[in-house]
């Protein structure tokens, strides 16, 4: 599915059944063949036990991205890779081209929620490395 844009935000939604607090992300080159180097945004500190957001078949999920908070960064071409969860294999990556004009910088990725202010809210609380 597309993201949609929410002012400086990148929104993914996904839909799978595992119970997991947010999606696995990585910003990089959609060029490189290896993405190990990938940046990996921050997130909310204090995760673990419950309550993780149970996502269940058809439901959908929000987790908000600020890919530069800061807002000072020069533009560079950039892909954002989302894996719905861990436990999924990696063919069910999903990657969104971010064009030429992306700008990534120290990005913050909140919690899974079910809707879209509430995910903007998580994302500004995001302290911790993925």
């Amino acid at each position: 599915m597309a993201p949609s844009g929410f002012g400086r935000h990148q929104l993914a939604t996904v839909a799978s059944d595992p119970h997991p607090y947010y999606p696995l992300v990585s910003i990089g080159d959609p060029n490189a063949a290896d993405h190990s180097h990938d940046i990996k945004p921050l997130v909310p500190g204090g995760t673990g036990g419950p309550p993780a957001y149970a996502l269940h078949a058809g439901q959908t999920a929000y987790a908000a991205i600020d890919l530069d908070p800061s807002g000072k960064v020069n533009p560079q071409e950039a892909e954002l890779n989302v894996l719905a969860h861990s436990d999924m294999p990696n063919a069910e990556t999903l990657n969104f081209p971010l064009g030429k004009e992306a700008r990534v910088l120290a990005p913050k990725l909140g919690l899974y929620e079910d809707n879209i202010p509430d995910a903007v809210r998580s994302m500004t609380e995001a302290d911790t490395q993925s």
